[in-house]
């Protein structure tokens, strides 16, 4: 998927600009050097990194989308951005929260660093179900009174959760289908429809079981037509509202285009902006902010500051209602494309290509001709047994040189001017003794094709007598007509390039418009984050040492940065909040070395086992063996002598894992109000700081209590 979001970025990049900073090709080379993981997999890095083991687990915001764990040793760093807690029509939650009581998995916990975002964090969203049904009834309201709807996408990621959506829902709705089409409209569309139907075990179960039960591929989408130029999109309508059928029993009405790219700078969504805001009827809902700087952002700005004057100041705003802007709100638009050249360009560029093929192929030419000199030389050489002064094999083909090349661009610029009509070229070398004496004279340039011939005879070009087969296995006939694919159920290979070819000449205009925007416009949050108040509750539970807030706005960063410094919230009080290319200092502090043990040593420890580590109290020496590469730990003799040690409690008794294990032992325990943990009305333990505290009266409960406690503990 990465790699379609890329193309289609590079292929709407070069649309509308002379972009160069990479092509396609370099993004496949890209793409084909990255590991694919599995979730749940710890990975060693290879070479001498073999220490640090990274594990990937599901984000839940998108396919792919990753909560990355790096450890090495005891240490841990989390990773954690673009997470979703909400289940979704076609992805599962964030493995962050694997069960259903919203806890946080215990091998993520207590890390030694969270890396987290703060894109969400002041924002506290409505329910997944109230987004829906205000999207939908945003998108419905505009259909129903023969409007058209724009929706900004991205071009592989949330797509599909839209798609699917929408899929849904015209599939419940017969008058929808038939009068208010859908169309996803990218250049990439049906290769990403393709990439997604061969994904479903990175979905939800309710995709999976869906596949089971009716052995359909949900995402072979059969409501959402798939369209990757606006020339087809503009033909798939007007086939759907001049339709005798559909007139008659329906009255086309407003159509539904989900439109790449989200940011609505470049791309189809731009283009279908400046063509439809002008009209009332139409409306463009936002599902997403867009990246800043862009128009979405802009868009999204203004609906922001719309909805901000209905507010009561310090009410959290609730981002689902759609808000129309105000009338006679302008935007300025920078349009860019390519158009084919045309009269006059068209003749000027066609006079100037043929030149440049024409001088490539004569110095093509030129320069194929030295190579066959000098590899003659070369032959010449060889067979009366004599050695090339500049160390080269046998039969071998010597490299033209810059200055060779240059000699052949001055001789060619003289032909093509007239002053000339033959060229100094270099003949065969005369070769006498230790020394090669080199001849040139004046000829007319004309070379004789000479046939490749080895032991066997005369060689061939194997790949004249292959057969090509296309995906299917069938064979491809060279010359034969294709059959054109059925409009929105095709695929297409990923080299497809829609509305731009290279071949065509074409030229870049730039127009800045002034956009009336009369049409409505909403916001609707469906880009599968997890909110405010969901970050905050999750970073409570993570309990991490240390904290680094990335990818945030200044005032959101801020917002959850004084979250974590209230002195009432249970969290840690060492946050970072970095700038853009800022570097932070977020080392431990703590060295850890690497010593053997002796045999002594390891008969006098008792070992007990917390977390997959064996723990235990040690007490000797340190001392360096000649032959030992490793500092060793031997026993401590004067410590021996005073073998007594104040045991030491290691570990974490939480207290709802306390009360669990109260109930197991026969003692009622339950929460109060304030959190303090009572047991069996007599006794009351809390927690300040990093210790248990047990208030009452000494009693058999209070017995009972403390062993729990101890059993919950290890004790060193």
């Amino acid at each position: 998927m990465g790699r379609l979001c890329m193309l289609d970025v590079v292929r709407s990049l070069r649309s509308c600009s002379d972009f160069t900073l990479f092509n396609e090709q370099d993004v496949r080379d890209a793409f084909e050097n990255i590991t694919p993981l599995r979730f749940s997999q710890p990975t060693a890095l290879p070479g001498k990194h073999s220490e640090i083991v990274v594990t990937a687990h599901a984000a839940g915001h998108t396919i792919g989308g990753t909560v990355w764990t790096i450890r090495k040793g005891t240490e841990q760093v989390l990773y954690a951005m673009d997470y979703n807690h909400v289940k979704e029509a076609h992805l599962g939650k964030t493995q962050l929260l694997p069960g259903k009581q919203g806890q946080v998995a215990k091998s993520m916990t207590r890390p030694m660093l969270l890396i987290t975002d703060a894109y969400n964090a002041q924002y506290n969203l409505p329910t997944r179900a109230k987004r829906l049904a205000s999207f939908m009834g945003a998108v419905e309201a505009v259909t129903q009174r023969g409007g058209n709807v724009l929706v900004p996408v991205d071009s592989t990621a949330r797509v599909l959760e839209l798609a699917y959506v929408l899929e849904q829902r015209w599939a419940e709705k017969r008058h929808h289908r038939m009068s208010n089409p859908v169309f996803l409209l990218g250049r990439c569309a049906r290769q990403t429809m393709q990439f997604a139907q061969s994904m479903l075990e990175w979905m939800s179960e309710g995709v999976t079981n869906q596949f089971t039960g009716t052995k359909a591929n949900p995402f072979e989408l059969q409501h959402v037509v798939l369209v990757q130029n606006m020339a087809e999109l503009d033909a798939q309508m007007a086939a759907i509202y001049e339709d005798p059928k559909i007139k008659t029993k329906y009255r086309p009405r407003g159509a539904v285009v989900l439109a790449t790219l989200e940011g609505m700078s470049l791309g189809f969504s731009q283009e279908l902006f400046v063509r439809w805001a002008e009209d009332p009827q139409n409306a463009v809902v936002l599902p997403q902010r867009g990246p800043p700087g862009t128009l979405a952002h802009d868009l999204f700005t203004r609906w922001w500051d719309r909805v901000q004057t209905g507010q009561t100041a310090g009410e959290p705003i609730k981002l689902a209602d759609p808000v129309s802007l105000p009338k006679n709100t302008c935007i300025e638009v920078t349009v860019k494309q390519r158009i084919p050249l045309k009269g006059e360009e068209l003749e000027e560029w066609t006079r100037q290509e043929a030149e440049r093929v024409e001088r490539e192929a004569a110095r093509a030419a030129m320069l194929k001709r030295g190579r066959t000199m000098l590899d003659n030389d070369d032959d010449d050489t060889s067979s009366t047994g004599g050695s090339d002064d500049e160390g080269e094999g046998r039969g071998g083909t010597r490299d033209v040189d810059s200055g060779a090349i240059a000699a052949v661009d001055l001789e060619m610029e003289r032909l093509r001017s007239g002053q000339t009509f033959d060229l100094h070229v270099r003949d065969r070398g005369r070769v006498g003794g230790f020394f090669r004496q080199p001849q040139s004279h004046c000829m007319f340039p004309f070379q004789e094709k000479r046939r490749r011939v080895d032991e066997f005879g005369e060689t061939y070009d194997v790949r004249q007598y292959m057969r090509e087969f296309d995906t299917h296995g069938d064979e491809v006939v060279r010359g034969a007509q294709q059959e054109p694919a059925k409009p929105g159920y095709g695929v297409l290979d990923d080299d497809t390039n829609d509305d731009y070819d290279e071949s065509v000449p074409t030229k870049l205009l730039q127009d800045t418009r002034r956009v009336h925007v009369r049409c409505r416009l909403s916001f609707v949050d469906l880009e599968g984050r997890s909110d405010g108040r969901s970050v905050r509750n999750i970073l409570v539970q993570l309990e991490p040492k240390r904290v680094v807030l990335v990818h945030g706005s200044a005032a959101g960063t801020q917002m959850l940065a004084d979250y974590c410094a209230d002195p009432e919230v249970a969290v840690t009080k060492e946050v970072y909040a970095p700038s853009v290319g800022e570097i932070v200092n977020v080392s431990s502090g703590a060295n850890a070395y690497t010593v053997k043990l002796t045999d002594a040593l390891l008969t006098k420890v008792r070992f007990a086992e917390l977390q997959g580590a064996q723990l235990g109290h040690v007490s000797g020496r340190i001392r360096y063996a000649e032959d030992a590469e490793e500092p060793v730990l031997d026993v401590d003799v004067a410590a021996l002598e005073n073998a007594w040690q104040r045991p030491v409690f290691v570990g974490d008794a939480k207290l709802s894992l306390l009360r669990r294990r109260l109930r197991e032992s026969g003692l009622a325990a339950e929460f109060s109000s304030d959190g303090v943990l009572v047991c069996s009305n007599v006794l009351a333990v809390s927690r300040i700081g990093g210790k248990l505290r047990i208030q009452g009266n000494v009693s058999p409960e209070f017995y009972r209590l403390r062993d729990v406690i101890y059993r919950a503990l290890v004790v060193v």
